[in-house]
């Protein structure tokens, strides 16, 4: 019986050392393991994916910021040659020729031309007997030969209340007409970085001082 509690007692005592080595408290499965767990941890392939995703979410520098003006005042051969100069001293400005719009230069309210003097006199008595008394008729040859002038406005919108009123006499023959400018130059666009052209520009037109420069119209 003795002999027996004794073995007993052994297979319990061994049973508990292989559960503490099992356990790595005597430090044997616990080295083998822990390097192996440490290597996993700071695996440098892990560290280069990781460095290549924070490189891939660093936005991109913003480009500067753009500004565009508008020249006008110049002759073709002018326009040609401050292109040419931009092209050599500014190549990072871009520029683009046209034909400048004409500006109206006032609105005429008139009766267009009459076939001859004699239809235009007879309009006159017409315009008389309806109370207007403020005309002028045109003799001098060219393509308003015969025609009634009955004003000349600065803007469109006192030209169309002075054709109201004639209408309101009875004038049905008037109209809106717009005087333009005749001379035409070339208008050049200029585009490019706000700073270039802020710096830039001032002095390609030092040689051009009939040049007039304004901001670009704001597209819609």
């Amino acid at each position: 019986m003795i002999r027996f509690r004794t073995v007993f007692a052994l297979l319990i005592l061994a049973n508990l050392v292989f559960f503490a080595w099992g356990q790595g408290y005597f430090g044997t499965r616990g080295n083998g393991r822990e390097p192996q767990r440490l290597a996993e941890q700071l695996s440098p392939e892990k560290l280069r994916v990781t460095s290549t995703l924070v490189a891939a979410a660093t936005p991109p520098a913003a480009a500067p910021p753009q500004a565009c003006r508008q020249v006008d005042g110049l002759g073709a051969a002018e326009a040609e040659r401050l292109r040419v100069q931009a092209g050599a001293q500014a190549p990072d400005l871009q520029l683009a020729a046209k034909t400048a719009e004409r500006q109206p230069d006032g609105y005429w309210v008139l009766i267009p031309s009459l076939a001859d003097r004699q239809a235009a006199e007879k309009k006159l008595a017409e315009l008389k007997r309806l109370g207007v008394s403020d005309y002028s008729l045109m003799t001098a040859a060219g393509p308003n030969q015969f025609a009634i002038s009955l004003g000349l406005f600065q803007s469109k919108q006192a030209a169309d209340e002075r054709l109201q009123t004639l209408a309101g006499r009875g004038v049905r023959s008037a109209q809106v007409q717009a005087r333009v400018q005749t001379a035409v130059g070339v208008q050049l666009v200029i585009r490019g970085p706000a700073d270039s052209l802020a710096h830039e520009l001032p002095q390609l037109l030092t040689s051009f001082p009939a040049a007039s420069v304004t901001d670009c119209p704001v597209e819609r």
